[in-house]
């Protein structure tokens, strides 16, 4: 039974990390104004979207778009320029940070719970591990939202940056942006990775609370941990004989030694 549980906790860490790497982590849409979004239905019939840009990207994506596999490479390939962090973007950098750190912690929880499994059956670590990760997810989903809503808002403006990145720089430019920016807004959203992590980590309490109620119950787990104690117990009174033993040699060495020299 033991196997069993160390096997699925074994399976759901690398699920976690598989996702880490190949579940969508964000989408962005840019999105007209409803004025404008009319505007273009009349322009064309495959406008019905209001004329939006959709893109979702998961880590796997990014490492694409890095090493020029992507249509988006383009982007960031250096023909636009330097990339360069706006200004106006230093006021996520607070939250940026511990919405990195807690994917991190994240990452580093899943790592635990695969290689304590390898290791150890003890349950209850894994089950904190697993509560911990639920928390690590939420803070996640909470820091990200109030990013989004900055820049949904506004308040952080992610347009100019990218007809930045797309049209380059010059005047007719940054009309283009200033024009943008009222006519369009940047919608930022996490895309399945945060409910992946959220449902395996609940999958990771429950499977490591059931084992531990069905093992509380089970006489056969009562005797074989009893039995454990009394090993433990064994090696660690022979343990402290051997010690015993090693000192009163040393003490009866020194004794002979002090007598020689009489």
């Amino acid at each position: 039974m033991k196997i069993v549980y160390r096997a699925v906790n074994i399976l759901l860490a690398v699920l976690i990390l598989l996702s880490a790497f190949f579940v969508n982590f964000v989408e962005v849409r840019i999105e007209t104004s409803d004025s404008l979004a009319e505007f273009f239905k009349t322009l064309s019939k495959d406008a019905s979207e209001g004329a939006a840009l959709y893109e979702d990207f998961s880590i796997k994506r990014v490492v694409d778009i890095a090493n020029g596999k992507d249509d988006l490479s383009q982007m960031f390939d250096g023909s636009s320029g330097p990339i360069l962090w706006p200004e106006d973007f230093n006021q996520l950098n607070t939250r940026l940070i511990v919405f990195a750190s807690c994917f991190g912690l994240i990452l580093l929880i899943a790592l635990f719970i695969l290689i304590f499994s390898i290791v150890s059956k003890r349950s209850l670590p894994v089950f904190i591990a697993g509560l911990a990760g639920i928390a690590a997810d939420i803070v996640m989903i909470l820091v990200f939202r109030s990013m989004a809503d900055d820049i949904f808002t506004g308040k952080v403006n992610m347009v100019d940056f990218i007809v930045d990145r797309i049209f380059g720089t010059g005047t007719l430019v940054n009309l283009i942006g200033s024009l943008a920016g009222g006519a369009f807004k940047v919608i930022l959203a996490l895309n399945g990775v945060q409910n992946a992590f959220l449902f395996i980590f609940i999958a990771v309490v429950l499977w490591t609370a059931i084992f531990f109620l069905v093992d509380l119950g089970d006489p056969k787990a009562k005797e074989l941990k009893e039995v454990e104690k009394e090993q433990k117990a064994k090696k660690k009174a022979e343990k402290a004989a051997e010690k015993e033993k090693k000192k009163a040699l040393k003490e009866a060495q020194n004794n002979g030694s002090q007598e020689q020299g009489a």
